[in-house]
């Protein structure tokens, strides 16, 4: 029987990473004025290193469920595939906004799916 930590999993890291995702380039730009202000780059770099994760995770955990829910009935294969489109997108430069979005989308289906577990598998 497949348990519903990896689909609530999902629902969290979508919705808090989508929203992280969301404003991550007022971050950078935070984090660049920081830089500016001091004369180093650490905020920056790590500002971005940080993000870059979050995006890869988002793309990898939408890979994961599609896999490891692939033909149960309580999960349905659409919030995988906006994880994974929301993470894909989500690292084209300059489009981490709209990443965010779908990964917010994404992360609210897996969440609005965790009522199906109450039932038996069919």
């Amino acid at each position: 029987m497949k348990t519903k930590n990896l689909a609530l999993t999902n629902g969290i890291v979508g919705l808090v990473g989508g929203i992280i995702l969301l404003f991550g380039g007022w971050f950078v730009a935070g984090g660049a004025l920081s830089d500016a202000a001091t004369g180093s780059a650490t905020s920056t770099s790590g500002t971005v290193a940080l993000l870059n994760i979050l995006k890869i995770a988002i793309l990898a955990l939408g890979i994961i469920v599609l896999i490891y829910y692939k033909g149960d009935s309580r999960v349905n294969t659409a919030p995988g595939v906006l994880l994974i489109v929301g993470g894909a997108i989500a690292l084209i430069p300059f489009l981490g906004w709209i990443g965010g979005i779908i990964a917010i989308i994404g992360g609210s289906l897996y969440l609005a799916s965790l009522k199906n577990f109450n039932q038996p598998q069919q």
